[in-house]
């Protein structure tokens, strides 16, 4: 029997996923030496989303080792999204379980709360009180339809990120239809902040896991602090494609320093605190550029204080980078990746630049300290410009220190979060819940030893 979930009404589909259905799942792992495997999220979150970015890449490396991946959403796509159109490219199937009229609701729905708390932010917690019942119920409607594709698919192993109500929808439905449920949490729990109300209703779902899988030894440490008991808890890192091919092109004199920031242009990444710290930097290194990718609610705020400080004309706002050539493009232009957040996981942007050599300069929250020692890069407290500031310097005024720290930063990408040392522990985590034995052929011929941080597995009672 053939299952093609484009034939059912379950939203937009990038391409039918035909899956043979065996009369029991025994029968499938003894005749299968490959994995079939679904990578869940409520919906795409760009135009760039640390989440979605991770989604992608072991989609398209679970891919490219042979296995059988689908990528299950429970609200449609646009078109236009770049997470989408990467996939597709890939030849990965996309499936999209609610109708396109709940992606509309969705969005105005976000674009009457921000208008809310624009003009009365005093009203806060009860816009996303409000919001947060609403995207509940919405989501719950769906239950039902998330339960049978997933029956009906026969997937191994069900890997669900994000913890919203659709990911609760998500794992609901897995447990239903009997699948064995990866949990995996992308950032630190319970934050950001004014999110609480979200993580106290998504936990009650997380006893259903068979394992749940942090990014980080540091945000594992976090999650077992502050979320339920469970079996399992593991580390199962971030992977980034390696973006070294050929050599950086930089359309910025060698004479100077160019600084990159990459990400959303809001509070909660800093924005602000790196360009004051640049600001004053710059008023002790005349050959600073600040360089920024991204967008966000801050943009305007950031480009009126840049000419307020005298630095407009040093400062270039590049956009979104929607395709991996943009992203290729931007990071090669930069002599030192900096990203100030007040709260994070294990972000993406930092380890990409990692991959290219670039010394890091960055916050010691979260799961950062996890991925930055102080070999390849320079650490600092949040919200503090002024070290923040001392860190460019001593950077952009020592060669050798940057030559020294991008080469620290390329062998910690290659170590930790190249596809080569991440595939494996995917693998080893699906089979393992999946209740199926290794196979050497779904691994790469040179399969490494254990990864550094596969002894950070904490058993919990």
């Amino acid at each position: 029997m053939i299952f093609n979930a484009s034939s059912k009404s379950y939203g937009r589909c990038a391409g039918p996923l035909k899956l043979k259905i065996f009369p029991k799942r025994e029968q499938a792992y003894s005749l299968k030496r490959t994995m079939k495997i679904i990578l869940c999220k409520g919906q795409f979150l760009g135009p760039m989303s640390g989440a979605d970015e991770t989604l992608v890449n072991y989609a398209t490396q679970l891919h490219g080792a042979g296995h059988t991946v689908c990528v299950l959403l429970l609200y449609p796509y646009s078109p236009q999204d770049q997470y989408y159109l990467r996939l597709r490219e890939a030849g990965i199937s996309v499936q999209a379980i609610a109708s396109n009229s709940s992606r509309t609701f969705l969005s105005t729905g976000r674009k009457i709360a921000r208008r809310l708390l624009s003009a009365l932010p005093s009203s806060e917690y009860l816009v996303r009180e409000k919001a947060r019942r609403l995207a509940t119920t919405l989501a719950s409607r769906y239950e039902q339809r998330c339960c049978d594709f997933l029956r009906q698919s026969c997937a191994d192993v069900v890997h669900v990120m994000t913890p919203d109500p659709g990911g609760k929808v998500l794992i609901s439905a897995a447990h239903a239809a009997g699948i064995p449920v990866v949990y995996q949490e992308v950032g630190i729990p319970y934050h950001p902040p004014n999110y609480e109300s979200y993580y106290d209703q998504f936990t009650s779902v997380l006893p259903f896991c068979s394992q749940v899988a942090a990014v980080s030894p540091t945000i594992a440490q976090l999650c077992r602090e502050s979320l339920p008991s469970f079996n399992k808890l593991s580390v199962m890192p971030v992977m980034t494609d390696d973006l070294r091919n050929g050599h950086p092109t930089r359309s910025i004199s060698q004479s100077e320093i160019a600084i990159g920031f990459a990400g959303r242009i809001e509070r909660l990444k800093g924005p602000m605190v790196l360009l004051e710290a640049f600001a004053a930097a710059s008023r002790t290194h005349k050959g600073l550029w600040l360089i920024i990718a991204g967008s966000g609610g801050m943009k305007e705020q950031l480009v009126a204080r840049a000419r307020l400080l005298g630095v407009a004309s040093r400062c270039e706002f590049t956009g979104v980078y929607t395709s991996s050539d943009g992203r290729q493009s931007f990071m090669r232009r930069l002599d030192i990746f900096a990203l100030p957040s007040f709260t994070e996981g294990t972000p993406n942007s930092i380890i990409e630049a990692m991959s290219l050599g670039l010394p890091i300069v960055a916050t010691n929250v979260g799961g950062i300290p996890d991925v930055v020692d102080s070999d390849a890069g320079i650490l600092v407290s949040p919200e503090d410009s002024a070290s923040l500031s001392q860190a460019i310097i001593r950077l952009a005024e020592d060669a050798e220190l940057r030559q020294r720290m991008g080469r620290a930063a390329r062998d910690r990408y290659e170590k930790l979060f190249s596809p080569e040392a991440v595939l494996p522990v995917l693998l080893k985590t699906y089979r393992g819940i999946a209740g199926k034995e290794l196979s050497d052929s779904s691994l790469p011929s040179n399969e490494p030893g254990l990864h550094p941080w596969e002894q950070e597995v904490f058993q919990t009672v």
